[in-house]
């Protein structure tokens, strides 16, 4: 398939994501350092073309102004965002969470989380394991849950903050089973459906990083827009796969573990587009 056409297939898909993840990722890759703030239009023009209809956008935005996230600041009928306090920090542990995370040396110990928690207090309840998953930590049975990395300081920190520190208890545990540490981990963590995914991502990635060195070495290289939108989709979809992986250490992984080939992929293909997209950003926030 040609680059031309292979362009043409991806932007005529809709990113698997939340939009929230789409603008989330917009402010931190483009706008925030650019000054952090946007106008609607201007912010259409970038989204929209990626799959989302204008109205859906609209719609998108005024949902996450009502969760706080957003600094609203009017000019007559025109109208600019720019993330809050709140807004950071939330692209700010994404971002953490997506790029920053790193497999760390294992101590050989299991952090283990259990938790009794009222039914009255439910969503808190929800709002924890949802926590704990982002941590890292997966379900072992019912209310016990565990991970390989030392979250103590932020769980009780969190936990604590939320008036829930008499029905959570951490333990440090080692594991004496029959099966092996890696097997373990895998059935745990379900790491095959992980490694699926990210070998789709590579997959796919590859072929278009040979396809888009080819183009330029022929000269025949993208446009500011479509590297631009080539650029996205790949860091949309490598976030959404960062934000799912638990990032385990290395010995609980299977070897040449594909999620550091996509990692590698992922920095190669952005250093590759990185300048026409910056120029393209630059033009659209110009207008």
């Amino acid at each position: 398939m040609s680059i031309r056409k292979r362009i043409t297939v991806s932007r005529h898909k809709k990113i698997q994501a939340p939009l929230s993840t789409v603008v989330y990722t917009l402010f931190g890759a483009y706008l925030v350092p650019r000054g952090g703030e946007v106008h609607v239009a201007n912010l259409l023009e970038l989204v929209v073309p990626l799959g989302y209809s204008a109205n859906a956008v609209r719609l998108g935005l005024s949902r996450m102004s009502r969760q706080g996230v957003f600094n609203i600041r009017r000019s007559g009928r025109n109208s600019s965002y720019s993330l809050s306090e709140k807004g950071m920090k939330w692209m700010e542990q994404g971002r953490v969470r997506a790029f920053e995370t790193e497999h760390k040396q294992w101590d050989g110990k299991w952090r283990l989380v259990v938790y009794c928690i009222p039914e009255k207090y439910r969503s808190l309840r929800d709002k924890l394991r949802t926590k704990l998953i982002s941590l890292g930590f997966a379900r072992l049975c019912g209310s016990v849950w565990i991970a390989p990395h030392d979250a103590r300081t932020e769980i009780d920190q969190y936990v604590k903050d939320r008036g829930m520190s008499g029905f959570v208890q951490t333990f440090i545990a080692e594991y004496a089973g029959r099966q092996s540490l890696r097997e373990f981990a895998a059935l745990t963590w379900n790491i095959k459906a992980l490694a699926r995914k990210y070998g789709h991502f590579v997959r796919s990635h590859e072929a278009l990083y040979a396809l888009c060195r080819k183009a330029q070495q022929s000269g025949k290289e993208l446009t500011l827009a479509e590297c631009f939108a080539q650029r996205f989709f790949m860091t949309v979809e490598y976030v959404s796969l960062r934000l799912k992986d638990p990032m385990l250490p290395v010995e609980l992984l299977p070897d040449d573990w594909i999620g550091l080939r996509a990692q590698q992929l992922h920095d190669d293909l952005l250093k590759l587009l990185k300048p026409k997209e910056d120029a393209f950003i630059d033009s659209v926030l110009r207008k």
